[in-house]
């Protein structure tokens, strides 16, 4: 049973993918794209505040899903960098908490990536759920940083080669459904915020 100080959540995933720690921080620290290359975990984007040029500072605002209904918004600012080997953000909205990415170059043209989420929920609805389908939303998860891992990728190729089309990747049921987007759209409302119609 976990303590009153411990997160929901403590998620650490590792990936290995084919990049320059430059070109993964050039990827990462460009938001306003993030729902046109994945938007199968990303629904938009917001800078908020550019921070400084190495990205510490940096402040944005996300609506985010995985495989089930739910989705969050939330703001993440980056707190804590050391370029192109490490980054911590800070989360709050629906829920609190740091995620943080770190990159090892393997020598041979690629990164190890770690990614570590250390989050707690406070979306109402949600946070009811969490203790009885902790190890659902822990598939949610892992589900949406495989595709996450998967697209960005697809984006490091696609920059370099120069290409103006984005690899194709398209919202996931339910999300592609017609009735969901516009529940998504009155959400962002709800909170002031509304993303330009696609």
């Amino acid at each position: 049973m976990r303590s009153p100080a411990e997160p929901d959540f403590d998620i650490v995933t590792d990936w290995r993918i084919e990049a320059e720690p430059e070109e993964l921080t050039a990827v990462v620290l460009d938001p306003e794209l993030l729902h046109l290359w994945c938007p199968t975990v990303f629904m938009y984007g917001e800078l908020v505040r550019r921070g400084r040029a190495d990205g510490l500072g940096m402040t944005i605002r996300l609506h985010t899903k995985g495989f089930l209904p739910h989705t969050f918004f939330f703001v993440a600012e980056v707190v804590d960098l050391v370029p192109h080997v490490s980054m911590q953000l800070a989360l709050s909205g629906d829920f609190d908490g740091v995620g943080s990415l770190s990159v090892t170059p393997t020598g041979d043209g690629w990164l190890d990536a770690r990614l570590r989420w250390r989050v707690t929920v406070r979306q109402p609805w949600i946070r009811r759920l969490v203790r009885l389908l902790h190890p659902v939303f822990m598939l949610n998860h892992k589900w949406a940083v495989g595709n996450a891992r998967r697209l960005m990728q697809a984006e490091v190729y696609r920059r370099r080669r120069r290409a103006n089309a984005f690899a194709p990747a398209r919202p996931t049921f339910p999300h592609n459904l017609a009735f969901v987007q516009v529940w998504q759209r009155r959400r962002s409302a709800a909170r002031g915020w509304v993303p330009p119609a696609e």
